[in-house]
Formats: C-alpha cells, sequence, structure tokens
C-alpha cells in the first residue's frame, strides 16, 4: 500500500511538473505573438516590451541556448532596428547566430539563410566588411550541400 502511494504521488508530480513546463511554453507562445501584434500595428515600444518578457520566459522555460530561444532573440532585435537600435539590434542578432550554430548541423542551410539574412543588416548599417564575410560563410555552406537549398 505505501509503495503504491509513493508511486501515485510521483506520478502527480511528474504530471504537475510537465503541466507546468507546457504552461511556460505557451506563454512563451503568447508573449511572442502579442510583440508581433504590437510590431505590425506599428506600436514598437510595446513590441520591445513584450519580446523582452519572451526572451526571458523562453531562457528560463528551454535554456538560454534553445532553438527557440534564437527565434526570441531575433524577433526583439527586427524590434530595436525598426526603432534604430543598432547596436543591441547587433548583440541580439549575432548571440541569435550563435545558438544556431550551435544547435543546427554546420551545413544546415538555414544557418546560410541566416547569416545573408544578417549580413543584409550590416549593410544597413554600413558595415560591408562583416556583410562580405557572413555572404562568404554562407556561399560555402551551400557549396557543401547545395541540394538543401533545392528541396
Amino acid at each position: 500500500m505505501r509503495k503504491q502511494i509513493t508511486i501515485i504521488f510521483i506520478t502527480a508530480l511528474i504530471v504537475l511538473s510537465a503541466a507546468s513546463v507546457m504552461a511556460d511554453e505557451k506563454r512563451w507562445e503568447v508573449l511572442n505573438d502579442q510583440a508581433l501584434d504590437a510590431y505590425q500595428f506599428g506600436k514598437h515600444e510595446e513590441a520591445i516590451s513584450l519580446g523582452r518578457q519572451a526572451l526571458e520566459e523562453g531562457e528560463r522555460t528551454f535554456g538560454p541556448d534553445h532553438l527557440n530561444v534564437a527565434g526570441s532573440l531575433d524577433a526583439l532585435a527586427a524590434y530595436l532596428r525598426a526603432v534604430g537600435d543598432y547596436a543591441e539590434a547587433e548583440l541580439l542578432y549575432r548571440r541569435a547566430l550563435a545558438i544556431l550554430e550551435k544547435g543546427l548541423p554546420a551545413d544546415d542551410h538555414y544557418l546560410a539563410i541566416y547569416m545573408d539574412f544578417l549580413a543584409g543588416f550590416y549593410d544597413e548599417i554600413g558595415n560591408s566588411a562583416e556583410a562580405n564575410k557572413l555572404r562568404a560563410r554562407a556561399k560555402a555552406i551551400r557549396l557543401i550541400k547545395p541540394q538543401a537549398l533545392n528541396k
């Protein structure tokens, strides 16, 4: 009897823990959606605030190096870019790229796409040297696995 109660208790803890994680993920999704909505309606400061909250929730829920966190970093960087805060946007874009490089295979076509995107950002802020480096890295990835882009 005591063993059954212990098993039931442990099972209940596991279920409650899983429910908590699911609630955290849902909160992260809602915050990201709200930030995007605010951005699309031109409410940039609200988007930035919600984007920061989404990033914090993502880091707490998934860990600081999770691919979902890279998505939150990228979104927040875009909101900051829209208001001309290029310095912070660059830091966030670079951190997102570092997470992608760590979490994806080295020849993943998404890395090449993101590097080209980031190169466009560097062109926009007048750093053509960094833009060219990123484009060269993206091209190298495409040469390794060119068929990935055709799927």
